[in-house]
């Protein structure tokens, strides 16, 4: 992975709302809550725990001067700095955010034409950046578009947004074809546009949102199983109240660098798949809310520090319901494996040669199956003598639950960890 998290700017913090800019209205204003927010800067609006948007760009970026009320651009803002933004967009309000990213690799889709523009006149201004007299000559120009500029029937700098749109009365939603208009691109262009360069709409799926974000965990220790996943702990902090760890949910892996004042957090891996999550050492299909728990993730690049960022794409199937835990009647017995060990009739050194088995957990397990018979499945008996939940996922391949006297199957608490 390419994408690098360099900065989030949190709107309905900055002491002011908005400020306004000559011939550009209102731009509205937000705190710098993390990292650094740069110029041109690709960026997700993300609206509570939902991606409303992705692939727009940082292409304003202005400060009120001090002891002032005039404003000033500026290349890169620091970590609680106050800026004023344009990326295309003008629903951006109090509670909203946009995380910025850079990605040298991974580009938005530029494979489907909405529009083409003919590039008529180009001009700058110090303020504003670059803004361009087109007139579309097949489709509809709109404000907010992803575009790219082409020179010579090629693509040249990177997809931008139409960050203004406006026509002799002012602004506009769209341009119609064969008319002529103005269209702001702000600080987005890489190389400077020219007379005869054609300005291109993309097209871009249309979506209430892009994917719900449900959870976020910090990873405290990691123990590899030895078969390409790993069982790690994590804690979710208190402000992240509304948080989901749900089994078969994807994640990202995020591996943050860097200070405070200037972190940064690079994606180490993508759509992997929670494959199990526990808290106080019993398995569960969803867990909700804060606090330490027990993770497990089909990889083994996890490490002490990272973050684990779980969501849901808007075309992701839903998940399937949780199987219902199977037992075995007490008169027909499963066979048992002759490699896995029964912990209902293991001998105490056979015991000892399981997953996490001490001699202390090895007498404790002896002394409860003297006491009640035995135990109704392998989870029970790794809930009884005290492993942890990864252990008990080691020791499903290695251990089994024969008949046990007296004893009833029962529901433990505890499902299987499929790992």
């Amino acid at each position: 992975m390419t994408e690098v998290r360099v900065g989030l700017i949190e709107f309905g913090k900055a002491l002011n709302a908005s400020v306004a800019l000559p011939g550009l209205g209102e731009l509205p204003g937000g705190q710098v809550s993390a990292g650094r927010a740069v110029r041109g800067a690709r960026a997700r609006l993300k609206r509570a725990d939902r991606i409303l948007a992705d692939n727009l760009r940082l292409g304003i970026m202005v400060r009120k001067k001090f002891f002032s009320s005039d404003v000033e651009p500026v290349t890169d803002a620091g970590f609680l700095k106050d800026v004023f933004v344009a990326v295309g967009r003008t629903d951006l309000g109090p509670g909203d955010a946009l995380e910025l990213y850079t990605d040298d690799t991974i580009g938005p889709d530029t494979s489907r034409h909405a529009s083409v523009a003919a590039v008529l006149a180009p001009a700058y201004d110090q303020l504003t950046g670059f803004h361009v007299q087109v007139r579309p000559d097949r489709g509809v120009l709109r404000f907010g578009a992803l575009t790219g500029l082409f020179r010579g029937g090629r693509p040249v700098g990177q997809p931008m947004r139409v960050l203004g749109l406006f026509g002799p009365a002012g602004p506009l939603p769209e341009l119609p074809a064969g008319q002529v208009g103005t269209v702001l691109l702000g600080f987005q262009c890489d190389v400077p546009p020219m007379a005869g360069d054609a300005l291109t709409a993309y097209e871009e799926p249309s979506h209430d949102y892009l994917e719900r974000r449900e959870g976020t965990a910090h990873v405290h220790g990691v123990s590899d199983l030895d078969t390409g996943s790993v069982v790690a702990a994590v804690e979710v902090p208190e402000a992240r109240t509304n948080n989901l760890l749900t089994v078969g949910t994807r994640a990202r892996l995020l591996r943050p660098v860097g200070t405070t004042f200037n972190e940064r957090s690079t994606v180490v891996a993508t759509d992997l798949r929670i494959l199990s999550v526990a808290r106080g050492g019993v398995a569960m299909r969803t867990a909700a809310g804060t606090g330490v728990f027990t993770l497990g993730l089909a990889t083994c690049e996890v490490r002490q520090n990272d973050i684990v960022e779980t969501y849901v794409p808007v075309d992701a199937p839903a998940l399937a319901p949780p199987p219902a835990p199977v037992s075995a009647p007490v008169s027909a017995p499963l066979p048992v494996a002759s490699a896995l060990v029964d912990v209902n009739a293991a001998t105490p050194s056979d015991l000892a040669r399981l997953p996490g088995m001490t001699p202390e957990r090895v007498n404790e397990a002896l002394e409860l199956r003297r006491r009640q018979g035995g135990f109704a499945d392998v989870e029970a008996f790794g809930v009884a003598v005290g492993l942890q939940p990864h252990e008990i996922v080691r020791l499903r391949g290695r251990a089994t639950a024969g008949q046990a006297v007296g004893v009833a199957q029962r529901e433990t608490g505890v499902r299987q960890l499929d790992i």
